[in-house]
């Protein structure tokens, strides 16, 4: 080391840390706080996956367009992995990868990538609550869309009919959720 710059001193940092104060509740405001953020982001973006996704199926070809699905797809993906939603990570990831086939120009875009694209959508939203609220996901309806965008990865063709998306299905009820907001205490 040479001599130090004029007007340049040496600090030493010091960081103490300390546990947080052990409650009763399974998770503190803090944390809940930011898996709201991360859940009301991942609503956001999946929002726009599927704007950018519906613009695809019309024909648009925009690199800025399937940029800004692959980003989405990213964060949710990355959000996920930080708190510990492996389901969603792990179905992220898949979409994630064929996205960033399209981006970097090795697969083209066709109209059957699409359409998994798009019901990926809906598994992903399920995939989410059930992240959230606790509300089981479709077992069935998450491996069918894992095994329809693994077969168009392998460039195999994967029959439509084993993913149906979760907006054909009717519902057996209706959940409704609500998170107050932290203001609100």
């Amino acid at each position: 080391h040479g001599p130090e710059s004029p007007g340049l001193t040496r600090k030493a940092f010091h960081y103490s840390f300390t546990q947080p104060e052990k409650t009763d509740t399974p998770m503190s405001l803090d944390m809940q706080r930011f898996h709201a953020t991360f859940f009301e982001e991942s609503r956001e973006g999946l929002e726009a996956m599927e704007t950018g996704l519906l613009s695809l199926e019309q024909g648009s070809r925009d690199d800025d367009l399937i940029n800004s699905i692959f980003r989405a797809a990213h964060s949710i993906k990355g959000g996920a992995a930080t708190f510990g939603f492996e389901a969603v990570a792990s179905f992220t990831h898949l979409l994630e990868t064929l996205l960033d086939e399209f981006r970097s120009g090795k697969r083209a875009l066709d109209a059957e990538s699409i359409d998994a694209m798009l019901a990926s959508v809906d598994v992903l939203r399920e995939l989410l609550a059930e992240a959230e609220h606790g509300h089981a996901a479709d077992v069935g309806m998450v491996q069918a869309m894992e095994a329809r965008l693994n077969a168009i990865l392998s460039g195999q063709s994967a029959p439509k009919a084993a993913a149906k998306s979760a907006a054909e299905e009717v519902p057996e009820a209706w959940q409704i959720g609500f998170v107050p907001a932290p203001s609100m205490f």
